[in-house]
C-alpha cells in the first residue's frame, strides 16, 4: 500500500472536533453576551420612552388645569359673586349693602333688569347671595371647585340652567370641579384618575389624567390677608405659608396661589415609572 503523505505545514491538516467545540462554545458565550446587552438597551429604551410619555400626559393635563384655574374669580362686572370683608364676613351680595340696586341698574339691558330677572332677584330670591369664587367644602387636599364668569353677563350659572337660549345664555363651564377619583366611569382600567365635572348638574365626570398615584393642592394666602399679616412694623410673609385643612370660607375667600402636585405612575417591562411634577398656580384676580 502506498503511505500517505506527511503534511508539511500544520495549518494544512484542518480542525479537530475538540477546537470546533472551543469555538461553538465562545462563539455562544459572546452570542449570549451580545443578546442581553441588546436586550438591556431594549428595555431601557422603552422604559425611557414610556417614562417620557408618562411625564408629557402629566404636562398636558397639567397646563389644561391650569389655563382654567388662573381665571377663578373673573368677574369684570363685579356682580357675580358674594365678596366677603374678611372681617365679619359681611356678605355684601344684600338689599342692606346696596349691591343689588348696583348691579341692576349696571346690567340692566333694554329697559329690563335682565341681571335683577335672572339671579331671581325680582320675586325677592337671594340671587348671589353665598356664591362665592371658591366654594370652601370643595377646597381640599384633592379636590378643587372654581367659579369665573367667561361671558361677563354678571351670572354664574351651571351647566344645565333654565336659561340657555338668547344674549343672556351661559354657555356652562362656569362651575368646575377637579377632583382625585378611583372609580369607573370616570378612571378607566382600575387606576386612579383626575376628573373634570361641570357644575352638580352637568353630564358624567370627565377624565383629565390618568394613571394617577397622587394629587395634591395647597392653598397659600396673599400676603396681609387673614393668616399672613405679620407682626408690625414688620411686614407680612411673601410667600404666606399654606392654610390648613379645611378652610373656612373666609380663607378660601383669600386664597391667591394654589400649588398642585401630581404623581402619575405606570408599569412597562417589569418596571413601575413614577412621575411627579409639580406646578405654582397665581390666580390673576387675587393679586
Amino acid at each position: 500500500m502506498r503511505r500517505l503523505a506527511r503534511l508539511e505545514h500544520p495549518e494544512d491538516r484542518g480542525t479537530t472536533l475538540v477546537e470546533l467545540t472551543i469555538a461553538m462554545a465562545i462563539f455562544a458565550m459572546i452570542m449570549v453576551g451580545v443578546v442581553g446587552t441588546w436586550s438591556k438597551t431594549q428595555e431601557a429604551y422603552f422604559v425611557g420612552s414610556e417614562a417620557a410619555e408618562v411625564q408629557q400626559n402629566v404636562r398636558a393635563a397639567i397646563d389644561f388645569m391650569v389655563r382654567e384655574i388662573r381665571s377663578t374669580g373673573r368677574d369684570v362686572t363685579n356682580c357675580a359673586f358674594d365678596y366677603d370683608d374678611q372681617a365679619s364676613l359681611f356678605l355684601d351680595c344684600d338689599s342692606a349693602s346696596g349691591k343689588i340696586a348696583s348691579c341692576t341698574t349696571k346690567m340692566a339691558g333694554s329697559g329690563t333688569p335682565t341681571w335683577q330677572t335672572n339671579n331671581g332677584l325680582a320675586g325677592g330670591g337671594a340671587g348671589c347671595a353665598n356664591l362665592f369664587v371658591m366654594p370652601f367644602a370643595d377646597a381640599t387636599g384633592t379636590s378643587i371647585r372654581i367659579r369665573s364668569d367667561r361671558n361677563s353677563n354678571g351670572r354664574i350659572y351651571e351647566k344645565g340652567n333654565s336659561i340657555t337660549t338668547g344674549p343672556d345664555a351661559d354657555a356652562g363651564e362656569e362651575d368646575v370641579r377637579y377632583a382625585l377619583a378611583s372609580t369607573s366611569p370616570p378612571c378607566l382600567g382600575g387606576g386612579d384618575c383626575i376628573s373634570r365635572r361641570v357644575g352638580t348638574t352637568g353630564p358624567t365626570e370627565a377624565m383629565v389624567a390618568v394613571d394617577i398615584a397622587g394629587f395634591r393642592l395647597d392653598y397659600f394666602p396673599k400676603p396681609g390677608a387673614i393668616g399672613c399679616t405679620g407682626s408690625p412694623p414688620s411686614p407680612p410673609p411673601d410667600p404666606c405659608p399654606a392654610y390648613g385643612l379645611p378652610m373656612t370660607q373666609e380663607q378660601a375667600d383669600s386664597v391667591a396661589q394654589i400649588r398642585m402636585t401630581i404623581t402619575a405612575r405606570q408599569t412597562t417591562a417589569g418596571q413601575t415609572i413614577r412621575k411627579t411634577l409639580v406646578t405654582d398656580i397665581v390666580l390673576k384676580n387675587r393679586r
